[in-house]
């Protein structure tokens, strides 16, 4: 079951987004670092209670296995097309439950969050080594849109 997430899920949102990060910094080592416990339950506490931001999560029995986060990104410049972008700012599956279908109900959901609120596109940042979310993401239908460079110096 999908549900909007709310402050009685803190505790186990806190240990899959230390989960996600700790893959971010396996993968990204020179760009990430693992804060103490303590810094994902209060930037979870500070997201939860953010009017921007919508936490959906995935519901097994009472407990979260799995989480997107996603801002509605009004576009409206003099230079671009109006228009509403649903922006997934955070997403993840505990990694016990992977492969079983959560990640796709999941993303389902974000885009059906996006249609209700007259979003014409859903957009996300994946760091390009992390190859089994970018193959995830391909799968649910995404394309690269922008991509950004680097070189080390």
């Amino acid at each position: 079951m999908i549900r909007i997430a709310d402050i009685n899920d803190r505790g186990e949102l806190t240990e899959l987004f230390a989960e996600l990060h700790r893959r971010h910094v396996e993968i990204k080592p020179e760009a990430f670092i693992m804060p103490e416990r303590e810094w994902f339950s209060r930037r979870i506490g500070e997201i939860l209670n953010d009017e921007r931001q919508t936490v959906l999560v995935h519901d097994s029995g009472g407990k979260p296995d799995g989480y997107a986060v996603v801002k509605i990104i009004d576009v409206n410049t003099e230079e671009k097309k109006p228009r509403k972008v649903c922006y997934i700012d955070c997403f993840a599956v505990a990694e016990s439950c992977r492969r079983h279908g959560i990640g796709t109900e999941l993303f389902g959901a974000v885009k059906a969050f996006g249609r209700e609120n007259g979003c014409t596109d859903v957009q996300l940042g994946v760091t390009a080594r992390n190859t089994d979310a970018v193959a995830f993401y391909e799968k649910m239908g995404l394309v690269p849109r922008t991509i950004i460079m680097e070189e080390k110096l």
